[in-house]
């Protein structure tokens, strides 16, 4: 049990503010796209 905490705590020292942060931006990405994707409708136009 130290061993598997001792390795999550030196793996945890790997992962810097800039990694998390590049993270976010992918996964920000990732959903603007799916998001942008979405509407089947026609982007909400009512039809006449």
């Amino acid at each position: 049990m130290k061993a598997q905490f001792a390795k999550l705590f030196v793996f945890s020292q790997k992962i810097n503010r800039q990694h998390i942060q590049v993270a976010f931006a992918l996964l920000a990405l990732v959903l603007f796209v799916l998001g942008a994707g979405a509407p089947d409708d026609g982007g909400g136009v009512i039809p006449r």
